[in-house]
């Protein structure tokens, strides 16, 4: 019940930002009709734009709920979306006359002449730039304001107002800087055609909707913005690239350059893709691509370099790591150390059974805390096999992944194929006792479950 009424709140909340975003749009739109000059006219059709932005999150917000089984009436929700594609609609008849009036006949026939996709990298390019330029401008009047007010606060202490204003202007400046760093890494993507143009299309109206509303009360940050992007995981792969040529033992690197250099002394050889004409009789000198290198000679023209001294210590080091791999194990936490052996004098409650008495009635009559003291202390032992035998047979079940006896101290509330779960009553060897642990879950794969005969 509580849910859904935080599920109502949000929508009311929605609902009436949809509202407030209608008003203004409208009133927008009746100052840019109204202009009289073309500078007004700009500056409204950026604002239209900003408004129609905050719509949009709003319309997909709208339609998230509307796709949900949790709401019954969807009525004002539908009516509320079609409203704002209304103004989306609009919206587009103004960038489109925005857009005819911007180009001329002569510049639309230039464009023609020019690739569609590099005139579309181009313009992707010059967007990435200018916005990094204004998120940089931005963060420079941050700093400027910061340095005022640290000044201000210096001769008067204590005022609260101007340290959270000094406070919010830092968190400023770290999104944007973030952003900034991310918009230029995108930028290089770009450059050296690893990154698509249309998926940074579809970042830009985020972009712009955080440059133009980021300082705004009611501003809603996409935290998922580069997600789409995989920016992460194309700088691994480029940086694994980068690895892969400096990895390795330094005969490796030795040869990489030496084929870097035959190539070069190649490309002087034969400048061209094709060699000049000669007699009928003659040999064509192949083509660079045609190069080919002497069996003999393996991957490295020049033949083999002898390492160094301090190269082949470097080589066995490499090699000696790599032997020595990390495992997934050297990170579990260090169990503590049991002595194989009893120590000699034992209390009089620890009576370890004399080597000869190995049957199986005997473990059955030693107490509980001996049948612990005896798997615990006399690891790999004949002892402890059959101190775990009379365990068992006490119903106490060892568990593989804490390393303890646990026996059912009632009915498992909950059984199913994987597990059971209930309150249960285990032997803490570090504390040396026994505890008590409800609504424990027991999952059977920890059961060490074998038949001991």
């Amino acid at each position: 019940m509580a849910d859904k009424r935080k599920l109502q709140g949000e929508i009311d909340r929605c609902l009436k930002k949809v509202t407030e975003g209608v008003e203004q749009f409208e009133d927008i739109w009746q100052k840019l009709h109204n202009a009289a000059n073309a500078n007004q006219k700009e500056k409204y059709e950026a604002d239209l734009k900003k408004e129609i932005k905050k719509l949009q999150r709003l319309r997909d917000q709208i339609k998230t709920w509307v796709a949900s089984n949790e709401i019954k009436d969807k009525r004002q929700l539908v009516e509320n979306r079609k409203l704002i594609e209304t103004q989306m609609e609009r919206f587009k008849i103004v960038e489109r006359e925005t857009k005819t009036k911007a180009y001329s006949k002569e510049g639309l026939g230039l464009a023609q002449k020019v690739d569609p996709a590099q005139r579309e990298k181009e313009e992707v390019g010059n967007w990435l730039t200018n916005t990094i330029d204004t998120l940089n401008m931005q963060v420079d009047q941050f700093e400027s304001e910061v340095e005022s007010l640290s000044v201000q606060t210096r001769k008067k202490k204590g005022d609260k107002e101007k340290q959270d204003r000094i406070e919010e202007l830092k968190r400023f400046i770290e999104k944007h800087r973030y952003h900034i760093r991310m918009l230029e890494t995108i930028l290089r993507m770009l450059d050296n055609d690893t990154l698509p143009v249309d998926s940074i299309r579809k970042i830009k109206d985020d972009v712009e909707y955080y440059m133009d509303s980021s300082q705004d009360p009611d501003f809603e940050e996409n935290e998922f913005l580069y997600d789409d992007l995989d920016l992460e995981e194309l700088r691994k792969c480029c940086f694994a690239v980068v690895l892969s040529r400096h990895s390795g033992c330094f005969q490796t690197r030795l040869l990489f350059f030496q084929i870097l250099f035959s190539l070069s002394v190649a490309s002087d050889i034969f400048p061209s893709t094709t060699a000049p004409p000669g007699p009928p009789s003659a040999p064509q000198q192949p083509s660079l691509s045609e190069v080919s290198i002497p069996p003999s000679l393996g991957v490295c023209p020049l033949g083999p370099v002898p390492l160094s001294k301090d190269q082949l210590y470097q080589q066995a080091m490499q090699e000696s790591a790599w032997t020595h791999m990390p495992h997934p194990s050297d990170s579990e936490r260090i169990r503590q150390y049991l002595m194989r052996n009893p120590c000699p004098t034992l209390p009089f409650h620890h009576q370890v059974p004399p080597p000869h008495s190995d049957s199986v009635e005997f473990y059955q009559r030693l107490s509980t805390e001996t049948l612990f003291f005896i798997f615990y202390y006399l690891e790999g032992t004949k002892a402890q096999y059959l101190a775990a035998k009379a365990l068992k047979k006490q119903s106490w079940r060892f568990h593989t992944k804490y390393m303890m006896w646990f026996q059912r101290h009632e009915e498992p509330k909950t059984i199913t194929d994987e597990f059971e779960q209930g309150t249960y009553i285990y032997f803490d060897y570090e504390k040396w006792g026994q505890r008590k642990k409800e609504g424990f879950t027991f999952e059977y794969r920890y059961l060490e479950d074998r038949d001991l005969q």
